[in-house]
């Protein structure tokens, strides 16, 4: 383009005045827009600055399912093969719901924020409380991505996340909250929000009116239509959706049920409503999307109870049971001798062992290890020890004659069980902007993802314990 220039002023006519003037008139207005040319092409062809984050939760989706050529999910392989796929995730101990829900948001572990189980008991004074209907800044201990988005001066959403109950750092908020039967309870969302969603169009009484019946998968397509009008209509910075049907139905029909796979194809649909959303928002290409799961899930088919080791050992009034299933706690009372009953609790333990029943014992030594405090440092925590029996064994404490393992009545389908297994990792896709395309990561933990979007959106979060997860991310985000 220059030299064309140049051979062009030469052509010119002396007389036509400097023609040298004329020649360079011409290429500072050429260069001007060959300037603004490269600038525009630059613009288009950098990657986009990430400046949203979608956060989907669907519960219990165990990263192994994803494996299973049946389970239709398009959004979610379409998501996949434009971004990342780590092979699995791995959850919290005990790992349920809330506790892993909290430390995705959080970065850190139960033992730091506090959320120690779906059902949480003071020993000292017996209040019993589900940590979802308290006040979020009563129940977690340290700032969560709401209270970073926030203070960055970022609009913040949720849609049924756990723990999130009159969160001040959550613009538009529809809370995860239970009524006395342990139903969504819309009395929890704040009422001028609820009217605008009604006003916008959108069924969310179909939400809270199908929770726990057949009808909840079709309920979370609510859920979601919600959320996607705010999308559309504010454009959250960091909106955060908690899919619920999918652990429902597995704990009903179990994980390989076909109707467990019908389930996650509704919440792949749900997914496709928040893709579809983003785009008619025009915030496509500054959008990152996060599918995330809180815990896998496995069939025990059998069942034995541990209390006969106890009893034979002598300590009847000296150690107390607590809960079931895949965790037992042993809290030794205040008759409880060391000196005396010490021998007995170890031949009680070694009992179970030779039955087959003990596949862990977690001691209090191993509490911080695995993310949880110690008994005398926190009134929640229920007992100084922990059993864990085989994955396809649940314990009971009931005062059956024998240690013998024997079939149950009904299989359960479950979670809880230790997070180092295979069948409670969680599933976690990143895809969308500022992230690699189609690579395949491996195993990792899920309290990466909080420090990971705090990357992506610039956010400061200094109280988490995991580790951007650099390896999918672009390095020219």
């Amino acid at each position: 383009m220059v030299s064309f220039i140049f051979v062009f002023c030469g052509r010119l006519p002396r007389r036509s005045g400097s023609r040298y003037a004329a020649c360079g008139h011409i290429l500072k207005k050429t260069m001007r827009s060959l300037r603004f040319a490269l600038l525009l092409f630059a613009a288009l062809s950098a990657p986009a600055a990430v400046r949203h984050v979608v956060l989907v939760s669907v519960d219990g989706l165990a990263a192994y399912q994803l494996l299973d050529d049946r389970l239709e999910v398009p959004n979610i392989r379409e998501l996949i093969s434009e971004g990342a796929w780590f092979v699995s995730s791995q959850t919290v101990f005990p790992s349920v719901t809330h506790p892993s829900h909290t430390t995705i948001l959080t970065g850190v572990m139960p033992r730091t924020h506090g959320v120690l189980s779906n059902n949480m008991v003071n020993r000292r004074t017996g209040e019993r409380f589900h940590p979802t209907n308290k006040k979020r800044t009563e129940v977690v201990h340290v700032p969560t991505l709401f209270d970073a988005a926030k203070r960055a001066g970022l609009v913040t959403a949720a849609f049924y996340w756990p723990e999130t109950r009159g969160d001040p750092s959550i613009d538009y908020n529809l809370p995860e909250v239970f009524d006395a039967e342990h139903r969504a309870d819309v009395r929890a969302v704040p009422a001028a929000f609820l009217e605008e969603l009604r006003r916008g169009g959108i069924g969310i009484d179909y939400f809270f009116r199908w929770y726990g019946t057949p009808r909840r998968t079709a309920g979370d397509a609510f859920l979601a239509e919600a959320a996607a009008y705010v999308i559309r209509r504010h454009q959250p910075d960091l909106l955060a959706i908690h899919l619920v049907s999918t652990d429902a139905t597995q704990h009903r029909w179990g994980p390989s049920h076909y109707l467990t796979r019908a389930a996650f194809t509704d919440a792949d649909f749900a997914i496709g409503l928040l893709r579809k959303a983003v785009r008619e928002a025009g915030i496509e290409n500054e959008t990152a999307f996060f599918i995330v799961a809180d815990h896998g899930f496995h069939t025990a088919t059998r069942e034995a109870s541990v209390a006969p080791a106890f009893r034979r050992a002598g300590l009847a009034g000296r150690i107390r049971l607590h809960g079931g299933g895949w965790m037992v706690w042993v809290e030794l009372t205040e008759k409880f001798d060391p000196a005396t009953d010490r021998p007995r609790l170890e031949a009680a333990f070694a009992s179970l062992r030779n039955a087959g029943l003990l596949h862990r014992l977690i001691t209090p030594d191993e509490m911080h290890a695995i993310g949880l405090p110690r008994y005398e440092e926190n009134d929640f925590v229920p007992g100084h020890y922990i059993l864990v029996p085989d994955i396809d064994t649940y314990l009971t404490t009931g005062p059956a004659g024998s240690l013998e393992r024997r079939p149950m009545a009904r299989p359960v389908h479950s979670h809880g069980y230790l997070p180092s297994h295979p069948r409670m990792f969680p599933a976690l896709v990143i895809s969308g902007a500022g992230v690699k395309r189609g690579v395949v990561l491996p195993h990792t933990h899920n309290r990466n993802i909080a420090p990971t979007i705090a990357r992506l959106l610039g956010l400061k979060l200094p109280s988490a314990e995991g580790v951007v997860l650099e390896e999918a991310l672009r390095e020219d985000r």
